[in-house]
């Protein structure tokens, strides 16, 4: 009786997590920021695009946690990883969103490239699957993602990124195609301690959404987000702080029917060699 009942609620706010579970496991950074990421390079760009990877000159690492609503159930986790190397810089991610009876699940293999002084492309494979351990079969896809990236100017930066352009599907029987969803954001520097940062974003599963947000360091070490985003309409905040090569951040953000959202992520930035 509690796992239908689990079953039932999640299924009367899927529509509304899901499209904030894999698509939005995107570390607690830009969660703090209004979920913005697109023209932000950090190791969360192998989901918020992943030419931005291109900038990183650090092998990096990063765990990432989210609480949806205060619902277990609706938790999604993730794990992210940039690798640079003389040819460009490889990424990966892996994220998982649901429970025992009922979860989605997303590996993905990145590739970045800095083509022009000013100019990165990037392309990513994903590996998509669907699981249900009742009468419901679980399928899987195969799903890409392209992105492009440029840094205008030392605190200029400009991309567009663009979710499932091979328009795949993913259902158990009317072949559900997978969100299409295009990205353009920008971000401004106007000095080391401030970033501003906003993205437009399309989904055809959904009408155009904004987000939006900064990042202020007060001292070098610590830092405080704040965002906003639409559709739904949420206002976020987050925090940040640095203890040598360990990055913690923390976000929140409330939407006012089904309530709070909180997000951790820790990242770890190994020396060059």
């Amino acid at each position: 009786m509690k796992t239908n009942i689990t079953l039932v609620f999640f299924f009367v706010f899927a529509t509304m997590a899901n499209a904030q579970s894999n698509a939005h496991a995107n570390g607690a950074r830009s969660a703090g920021m209004g979920n913005a990421g697109v023209a932000v390079p950090d190791v969360w760009s192998t989901v918020n695009n992943q030419a931005a990877l291109a900038l990183l000159s650090n092998i990096e690492v990063s765990a990432f946690y989210k609480n949806n609503f205060g619902i277990s159930e609706l938790s999604l986790s993730a794990l992210s990883v940039a690798v640079p190397a003389k040819i460009g810089v490889f990424g990966g991610s892996v994220a998982h969103f649901g429970f025992s009876e009922y979860s989605e699940n997303k590996i993905s293999l990145a590739y970045a490239k800095r083509l022009w002084r000013m100019l990165s492309l990037s392309a990513q494979i994903n590996y998509n699957s669907l699981n249900f351990t009742n009468a419901y079969k679980s399928t899987t896809a195969i799903s890409g993602e392209i992105g492009v990236f440029a840094d205008l100017t030392d605190n200029f930066y400009v991309g567009a990124h663009v979710f499932n352009p091979t328009k795949s599907s993913l259902s158990l029987e009317t072949k559900e195609q997978i969100p299409l969803r295009y990205k353009i954001g920008t971000a401004y520097k106007p000095f080391s301690s401030l970033w501003f940062c906003a993205d437009l974003i399309y989904d055809s599963s959904n009408d155009i959404s904004f987000c939006g947000g900064a990042e202020y360091y007060i001292v070098s070490q610590l830092c405080l987000r704040a965002g906003v985003s639409t559709n739904p309409e949420l206002f976020t905040l987050g925090a940040g702080y640095v203890y040598k090569r360990i990055h913690f951040d923390v976000a929140y953000s409330y939407h006012n029917v089904l309530g709070n959202v909180s997000c951790i992520s820790v990242s770890y930035k190994f020396n060059k060699k």
